[in-house]
């Protein structure tokens, strides 16, 4: 007993040298923030000593930002900053760092390119190294933060328009039958007699054959949200779902009258459309705690969509998020009137999808944490913290199981799910997960097997550094591993679907910011090439694309991809390639930043032959800001979004989506008029749709994701569903500002006095952004 009491006490003394030593308090504050022609800021980190023991030298502090320069320049004489890969630094020792003492205070000051635009772009998630290797994530950190009003006057003699803010208040009381029955606002309605209030009545849906799951669905919806004490002597309410013939296929008919609803429709979509119409006209309160009560207006509503492809985009690659949450977005999208969710599974910072045979790329790709060397896991990206077991954003997939269920639930609701496993770029977690694998299988004597599925080149010497500042995070294309690893993922996908008794029909993948310099020094790429002497280094990203299009097709599965697999480089010209318009690749037109001159993109590869989907980054990507505020969080590479923007976008005509550039200043409408490229009648036949993305680099949970949508994605649910707004079409500029004015007030009137009130209570309530009053 007196020995182990003594091995105790040892225990606890050294736990508590560890605890000790692990006392440091960090602080960081803007010092400089320059704004005009060569943009800058400086700032510094504090770092104090609060255990009772020196740091000897030799430490390490890690930290991660998106926003700094990767040449970072340190004013400390012993000190610099290192970029390791993505948003991942060091700051460490030019040939040690300093010890310092208890009590004592290290000020590391830095300049990076760049303003500093964001309070939450400040460095986070510290972790300290001692220079035994012991580490510790820094819990006592403080920033200092900058008010609008002193963005204001740092940005003074720019054109950023940082005083502007999104207040959504209606400048009139509209009258019930002046606004749409509920939102995305039906293409005809018209109110036929008084809104009527029914309580306590009984109430009976039914359905044709064809219609039982719509019907079944929506009784059960009805169920959790009309709870009365059924009153016999009420007249009950007669719900039918009827199909008729003649109707598109997401179109759908509503006749309410007196207590009888008639739902029409000729296909299922269209049922589930006219019920989703029909419980958007429900109170706030039956989402949530239950009505007995229910208001009719008596209406007459014929409906259907300006576009096949109304899409929803999440990256859970990032940052992830759980299984519940993706059920909870696809009832949203539904309830919208959404119908394909594109799915992205995979990119440098995370592999969230379990693949059998290849357990390694959920092993290590799917966990982030801290360590020297990134062999067991990958690195702590966005700040997800030292820890995988406990790091909900970083660390994270979803089983067959899980992704099975994900499948089939958004077929029950009529959506379909396109997943994304982007390359040849963006691999960086795949690459390190088979190089992992290929070292785990040579120790085991299968050299074979090693190789089978490698993406890296190990004696690649190219020098490059993604959009994303990451290095090493393109496949090679020259080896036949590369070829075999993205087949073995079709053909484990697809047997996904067919266990969830979906079809897979179209494979997004990615083709997206492949670097500058991949493949540059690569020796299977030098050895492939004299072996084909009639492919060029500059055209391997073609010969990949290629190949793995022949792969889907062997598959009876369609080729998606962002818009850089139909396009071709010409020096620092962009234009689509001819080569493959032909081929029926869909192209996702994302880069459009306004004031860049790229905005008419999806025109130009429309009228090249390629089916296009229209997702403009400055009007429908959600992880851009609300607005330039200091304090709200969110991109702003491609500008603001807020619900007006998105709301404002003119699919049709996208030069009047803009009223202002990225910089702030004055959009001319005549003039992009002038230089836009004109959809031609092959292209408009090729704009296929619209998607609203949601990339969560900044998005760290689900309460997170909820307040990044919304409210900003009901603009866009407006657009994907309604198509054009009417003041486009008018002849005048003024004429079209006045009436779209007018257009936006009702939008705002409908949102504040039905949208946002029951999204505090709909499918367990949203986190949504309250409006600026």
């Amino acid at each position: 007993m007196k020995q182990l009491a003594v091995l105790s006490l040892i225990l606890v003394l050294s736990l508590m040298s560890i605890v000790s030593f692990g006392q440091v308090s960090a602080r960081w504050e803007l010092v400089e923030n320059h704004f005009g022609n060569q943009e800058y800021h400086q700032a510094q980190i504090s770092l104090t000593n609060t255990s009772s023991q020196t740091i000897e030298e030799g430490w390490n502090l890690y930290f991660n930002t998106i926003f700094i320069s990767v040449a970072t320049q340190s004013l400390h004489e012993d000190l610099r900053f290192r970029h390791l890969q993505g948003d991942f630094f060091t700051i460490e020792g030019k040939s040690k760092s300093p010890a310092f003492a208890p009590g004592e205070t290290l000020v590391i000051p830095y300049r990076s390119q760049g303003s500093f635009l964001k309070n939450s772009y400040a460095p986070e998630a510290l972790i300290f190294e001692n220079a035994n290797g012991s580490f510790f994530e820094i819990k006592d950190y403080q920033t200092t933060t900058i008010s609008k009003s002193e963005l204001i006057q740092m940005a003074e003699g720019t054109s950023i328009p940082i005083a502007q803010n999104e207040t959504l208040i209606p400048k009139k009381e509209w009258e019930e039958n002046q606004v749409p029955p509920f939102l995305p606002s039906p293409k005809q309605w018209n109110y036929t007699g008084p809104t009527i209030r029914v309580k306590n009545a009984g109430l009976g849906v039914v359905g044709d054959p064809e219609f039982v799951q719509v019907a079944s669905f929506l009784l059960q919806r009805i169920k959790k949200g009309y709870k009365p004490q059924v009153n016999r002597e009420e007249k009950p309410i007669t719900i039918q779902v009827n199909r008729v013939d003649g109707l598109a296929k997401e179109a759908y008919r509503i006749q309410i009258e007196d207590r009888k609803v008639v739902i029409s429709a000729t296909s299922p979509e269209g049922a589930l459309y006219g019920v989703q119409s029909f419980l958007a006209m429900m109170p706030a309160e039956f989402w949530g705690e239950g009505t007995d009560e229910l208001i009719l207006p008596q209406v007459e509503v014929e409906d259907e969509p300006a576009f096949g492809y109304r899409g929803l985009f999440l990256d859970v690659a990032r940052n992830f998020q759980p299984k519940g949450q993706i059920l909870k977005l696809l009832d949203l999208m539904s309830f919208y009137k959404l119908n394909v969710f594109h799915f992205n599974l995979a990119n440098d910072e995370g592999w969230r999808i379990e693949i059998p045979g290849l357990p390694e790329l959920t092993d290590f790709g799917s966990r982030r944490g801290f360590s020297k060397d990134e062999q067991d896991f990958l690195w702590p990206y966005y700040g997800s913290g030292a820890y995988p077991e406990q790091s909900p954003s970083g660390t994270g997939y979803y089983t067959r199981e899980d992704f099975k269920e994900i499948l089939a639930y958004a077929h029950s609701l009529h959506i379909e799910v396109i997943p994304e496993l982007g390359v040849p770029a963006h691999s960086r977690a795949a690459i390190l997960a088979m190089e992992k694998r290929y070292r785990d299988l040579m120790k085991a004597g299968k050299p074979d097997e090693a190789l089978r599925y490698r993406l890296a080149d190990p004696d690649d010497r190219s020098v490059y550094l993604s959009a994303q500042n990451f290095k090493g995070n393109t496949v090679c294309v020259c080896q036949e591993s590369t070829y075999t690893f993205y087949e073995k993922l079709i053909q484990e996908i697809k047997t996904m679907y067919q266990e969830a008794q979906v079809p897979l029909q179209t494979w997004h993948t990615g083709g997206d910011e492949v670097p500058r310099g991949a493949w540059k020094a690569s020796p299977i790429c030098d050895d492939f090439l004299a072996k084909n002497p009639e492919i060029k280094r500059e055209d391997l990203n073609d010969y990949f694309r290629f190949r793995v299009a022949q792969m889907l097709k062997k598959e009876g599965i369609g080729h998606g991809g962002w818009e850089e697999i139909g396009q071709s480089h010409q020096g620092d010209d962009i234009t689509p390639n001819e080569k493959f318009a032909d081929q029926n690749w869909r192209l996702y037109a994302w880069n459009a930043v306004a004031g860049w001159g790229g905005e008419d993109m999806a025109y130009r590869l429309a009228n090249a032959g390629y089916p296009v989907v229209i997702c403009s980054s400055a009007n429908f990507y959600f992880d851009l800001a609300y607005n330039w505020d200091p304090d709200e969080r969110g991109h702003t590479w491609s500008g603001v979004v807020d619900t007006y923007q998105a709301w404002k976008t003119v699919p049709g005509k996208l030069y009047l989506s803009h009223d202002q550039t990225i910089a702030g200043d004055p959009w001319d409408w005549k003039e992009a008029e002038g230089r836009f490229t004109q959809l031609t009648e092959k292209g408009k036949s090729n704009i296929l749709g619209v998607s609203g993305q949601l990339w969560t680099e900044t998005v760290k949970s689900p309460e997170m994701m909820e307040y990044y949508l919304l409210p900003k994605m009901l603009g866009y649910v407006e657009r994907a569903w309604a198509g054009d707004p009417k003041w486009a079409s008018l002849a005048t500029e003024n004429e079209m500002k006045r009436v779209r004015e007018d257009e936006w007030d009702r939008f705002v009137f409908l949102l504040r006095k039905k949208e946002l009130p029951r999204l505090e209570r709909q499918f367990g309530g949203f986190n949504f952004r309250e409006p600026a009053d």
